[in-house]
């Protein structure tokens, strides 16, 4: 696991470090855990709040995030991302605005095992599109353009 995710930083360094809110629940919503955090850091992003800690659509907003991960326990990949980006007024965050909201798959995030290199993968991809393929697990929103 150490050699993968040693590979996964070194492709992925660069000085341009993109925030990303990740969040493993919506309702409240919790950002996610602390290794997701870490994760974040080594696929070259910025973790925007505070890991497993509580927070508000507008505390999120406030921090501007270029990209925004969904990974709700138990949601596998059905996380209604033009809602959320909707029903929180999020469609005028650039993370909205450039179809860089995303849902990867709940069991490659939010379970402290070696699936968490999935997940790395995916927020790699995420981060990076242009130096990592498409990763399994990782589905973008579907709309392109601001959401109303």
């Amino acid at each position: 696991m150490q050699t993968e995710i040693e590979a996964v930083r070194v492709q992925a360094h660069s000085d341009n470090r993109p925030r990303v809110y990740c969040e493993e629940w919506g309702k409240p919503l919790i950002a996610s855990q602390r290794w997701v955090a870490e994760l974040v850091e080594i696929a070259g992003g910025e973790f925007v709040g505070t890991p497993a800690a509580n927070t508000t659509a507008q505390a999120v907003a406030e921090q501007y995030p270029d990209i925004i991960i969904a990974s709700w326990c138990g949601a596998g990949d059905r996380v209604p991302l033009e809602k959320i980006v909707r029903d929180r007024g999020w469609s005028q965050l650039n993370a909205a605005r450039n179809g860089k909201v995303a849902c990867i798959r709940d069991e490659f995030l939010n379970t402290p095992a070696p699936s968490l290199l999935h997940g790395l993968r995916a927020i790699a991809a995420a981060i990076h599109p242009n130096r990592f393929p498409q990763a399994p697990g990782l589905r973008w929103i579907s709309a392109k353009q601001p959401i109303r």
